[in-house]
């Protein structure tokens, strides 16, 4: 019933016109005084011809009503095909609907797949973060607890939580970003400061060169990026040195080398992905193969970018490009 309604709204021109033309035959019969008799006939004879054309268009209204009503419910699937000749108007309407579908269908795909891969990161990180306290739970149960070792672990913890709150902060994009200038010289001794408890308890060297110029970035951000490079250095460093100094060549380009285990050549292209850890990764009992593929959606975010390479046994070498074009800031 509601469909015939629809219908008969739908058509009411139609209608009002079909009975505007009835009126106007009834009219001049009537002004020129002819008999009624064929007036009624003709009027007959339409409005079989109308009811008769109502019954067909009515079938091909509710056919499309059908479909649309499909469409509705598989707005991402859309059903094959066009069950009726659709009009200009509903060519155009039905071009934008497929449009929409296209892009719905691409934004669930990239939420599932954004989905599957957080899923991932929190198992994995829940699962991490158990070694530290597990590890502070141990040492406190001691007669005389080894401060030092709580620090260390309390250190691990706490870059644990950072790292996580720098993947939550990241989904927000450009809305958590402050572009500003910042001397390249604080940023790095601020890094630097962040990571000192770790450097210091592996007893390794730190060369930091004297360091020059101006860098448009978002200060947090790049400290993040700065700390996990210089984390990862002193990690996988168990005796020598890392440095951080300004390419000669390029000063935009900073350098964050040290003297570690190195990376091994198969797993250099790959180091960036999430969840991977390659070989060196996996004999470290604390790698998350989360830490690298955050630097480089972060460097992205900013407009820099970095490239790692590594000699196995010797040492791993990060330049940051930290050039870009200069920005309208507030």
């Amino acid at each position: 019933m509601k469909m015939i309604f629809n219908y008969f709204r739908l058509r009411a021109k139609f209608f009002l016109l079909y009975l505007l033309l009835l009126f106007l035959l009834f009219a001049v019969y009537g002004l020129y005084g002819l008999p009624f008799g064929p007036a009624q006939y003709t009027a007959l004879l339409l409005s079989l011809v109308c009811v008769l054309f109502c019954i067909a268009d009515f079938f091909s209204f509710a056919k499309k009503l059908r479909y649309y009503a499909v469409m509705q419910n598989q707005l991402v699937a859309l059903p094959n095909g066009v069950p009726f000749s659709p009009s200009p108007t509903e060519e155009a309407l039905l071009a934008v609907i497929r449009q929409l579908s296209q892009r719905a269908q691409a934004a669930e795909t990239a939420h599932t797949a954004q989905l599957s891969a957080t899923n991932e990161y929190y198992t994995l990180w829940s699962h991490q973060i158990k070694t530290p306290l597990a590890a502070m739970r141990l040492l406190l149960q001691e007669p005389e607890p080894d401060t030092d070792a709580l620090l260390q672990e309390l250190f691990k913890t706490e870059q644990y939580v950072e790292m996580v709150l720098g993947y939550q902060r990241l989904k927000m994009s450009t809305k958590d970003l402050v572009l500003q200038e910042y001397p390249l010289n604080t940023l790095v001794h601020k890094a630097v400061m962040g990571v000192s408890t770790l450097i210091i308890h592996k007893k390794l060297s730190l060369d930091l060169a004297e360091l020059h110029g101006i860098v448009l970035t978002d200060e947090k951000w790049l400290i993040f990026v700065l700390e996990q490079l210089l984390t990862n250095a002193a990690k996988y460093t168990a005796r020598g040195t890392i440095s951080i100094y300004q390419s000669a060549d390029a000063p935009h380009l900073l350098v964050v080398e040290d003297t570690g285990i190195g990376i091994r050549p198969e797993d250099l292209p790959r180091v960036c992905e999430q969840g991977y850890t390659g070989c060196n990764g996996r004999l470290e009992e604390h790698s998350t193969g989360i830490g690298l593929a955050l630097c480089k959606q972060v460097m992205a975010m900013l407009g820099h970018s970095f490239t790692i390479t590594s000699v196995l046994g010797k040492g791993t070498r990060v330049t940051l490009d930290l050039g870009r074009k200069k920005l309208e800031t507030e």
